[in-house]
């Protein structure tokens, strides 16, 4: 199985391997959805506190805490890096991983708060909303992901990090690939939330391939950290769009 998330590629290369423990040792869906709702209200809790924190910051000194946000995305980026190359260590690194998604995202929201009144609670429930209408589609089998399926959203997620990392790479020189404002920013916007969403798909049917195929029981773990990974991504983007269609 093929995903967009980076993640999801462990569970696959792990799929197949034999659980001696027995099935009380095994990773079960409850289980990761039990620590899948941990590490979201952990994180929705570190962010509300960052951002009242960034939103203080700026109103005292008129200037955004950078630090915050910068040393929660490199730290975040680090862990991330750790729980994907070592999973047995996602019980340890998951909750550390939303503490600190829970900084860089609390900082981003509340500079998006003060430009854009009541945007973020809007782009918490629009998150919500889309996570739990994927999981109906994929539950009730509505979308059903094929190998074709699979293959268009990976190829989706590929282009758009390599348009991201140009556009970022150009925005050095004062070049911006993606409109910032104005109808094709929107399209584009829109485009990128449709692929996240979809991306959820995968992450669902390779979560429960992973559970039908006896893997360890630190798997919940790493399954609700690759999940809260995909989950994040949807809101930042949900958050850029309605940010977009307020100008």
């Amino acid at each position: 199985m093929q995903s967009s998330n980076p993640a999801i590629s462990v569970i696959r290369k792990n799929a197949g391997v034999y659980n001696f423990g027995g099935t009380e040792a095994g990773a079960t869906i409850s289980g990761t959805t039990t620590k899948s709702i941990v590490l979201v209200a952990l994180t929705l809790i570190i962010g509300y506190f960052a951002m009242n924190y960034t939103m203080n910051s700026i109103y005292a000194t008129g200037q955004v805490p950078n630090g915050l946000m910068l040393g929660s995305v490199i730290l975040g980026f680090i862990v991330a890096l750790v729980t994907i190359f070592k999973p047995t260590a996602a019980p340890i690194t998951a909750p550390i991983y939303a503490v600190l998604e829970g900084g860089a995202l609390g900082s981003l929201s509340g500079i998006f708060e003060l430009q854009y009144h009541g945007i973020v609670s809007t782009a918490v429930m629009s998150t919500f909303v889309v996570v739990m209408t994927m999981l109906a589609l994929w539950k009730f089998k509505i979308i059903v992901p094929t190998q074709r399926f699979r293959s268009i959203i990976t190829g989706a997620i590929g282009g758009i990090c390599v348009l991201y990392i140009a556009n970022l790479i150009f925005s050095i020189f004062g070049v911006h690939l993606i409109p910032q404002t104005g109808p094709i920013s929107i399209i584009v916007s829109l485009v990128v939330c449709t692929v996240a969403a979809f991306s959820l798909v995968l992450d669902f049917e390779n979560i429960q391939v992973s559970v039908d195929e006896g893997l360890p029981k630190y798997f919940e773990y790493y399954n609700a950290f690759s999940l809260l990974v995909t989950i994040c991504w949807l809101y930042v983007e949900i958050l850029k769009l309605l940010s977009k269609r307020d100008n």
